[in-house]
């Protein structure tokens, strides 16, 4: 009976003990609220903002998947810079658009080489389309490559973590609010600041993501096929009517070369004749006077004596 009566003593006191224990950890816990701590649990959100705390959802359905697709075709054509003008025209009507666009053609010693490389952007939706169209532009098509990246996970965690850095910002915020001294407001202050930041920085890597996922990029690159150069040898007429024509048309060719160098000189003649005229006008007038100055200088003559009449 007296082994009972200390088990019951030993339980109760027991009891009062966890029961104290419990009781000052809330007081504590109030003060700190009560205080305006800075510091905010990271995971604590609020439920009503629909938030995983920081976990992704790994249920995602085979639907819904993120997948980003990339892709890089090449193909050859005599023609690269049509079939470039043909690719903008293909990006727009799948409502996709063209980000670069190089074109270089080159002729060498052992032959005429082409080359066009254009970026595109298309809706993801289209990817296939955009890719057997391209292909179609072309004689021949070189390679291809596809790569698919699925990024679901990643959309998902990234939706989580903005979500509870969202409510860690209004949590802040509300505290700055509540904030009743100086120090608490500097350090909520700089505490807000930093929260603001690495919120922008998730929305843009989500936003980033996103973009990569509605548009898919295609990397596409026509070449014109090789050709050799003709030999060097004689390139001149066959025949005499091949040798006529080529005459005749070379004479036109003269003749109308003649007309256009006389149509250009043409306005310029009456510019010419007064510059002409300007100079040798003051000349021959200077050569006047020069010669009518020794006529004026010399003496004039005197008569011949009478011959004497003999008496």
């Amino acid at each position: 009976m007296r082994t009972f009566r200390i088990s019951i003593v030993a339980a109760a006191a027991a009891l009062l003990l966890f029961g104290c224990g419990d009781s000052g950890g809330g007081s504590n816990e109030a003060a700190d609220d009560a205080d305006g701590g800075a510091a905010v649990d990271e995971g604590a959100v609020d439920p009503a903002d629909g938030a995983t705390g920081g976990i992704a959802d790994p249920q995602v359905s085979a639907g819904e998947r993120a997948v980003v697709y990339e892709s890089a075709l090449a193909v050859e054509d005599p023609d690269p810079d049509r079939v470039a003008e043909d690719v903008w025209d293909l990006a727009e009507s799948f409502g996709g658009y063209v980000t670069a666009d190089e074109r270089d053609l080159t002729a060498t010693d052992d032959g005429v080489a082409g080359t066009a490389r254009l970026t595109m952007r298309i809706p993801s939706e289209h990817f296939q389309e955009a890719m057997d169209g391209l292909t179609a532009l072309a004689e021949t098509e070189v390679s291809r490559s596809v790569t698919t990246e699925d990024v679901t996970e990643a959309v998902v965690d990234l939706e989580s973590y903005i979500a509870t850095k969202s409510a860690s910002v209004d949590r802040v915020r509300q505290l700055l609010a509540e904030a009743d001294s100086v120090t608490a407001i500097l350090d909520l202050e700089s505490e807000l600041a930093t929260r603001e930041g690495e919120l922008a920085s998730l929305q843009q890597q989500l936003a980033d993501l996103e973009d990569r996922i509605a548009l898919s990029t295609i990397d596409f690159t026509v070449t014109a096929p090789y050709q050799e150069r003709a030999e060097a040898g004689y390139t001149g007429p066959d025949s005499f009517w091949d040798g006529l024509v080529v005459g005749f048309d070379g004479a036109l060719a003269l003749v109308v070369g003649l007309s256009v160098a006389v149509g250009v000189i043409l306005p310029f003649l009456p510019l010419v004749a007064l510059g002409f005229a300007a100079v040798l006008v003051p000349l021959r007038w200077r050569a006047k006077r020069r010669k009518a100055a020794p006529a004026a200088a010399a003496p004039l003559p005197q008569a011949p004596p009478l011959p004497r009449e003999r008496v």
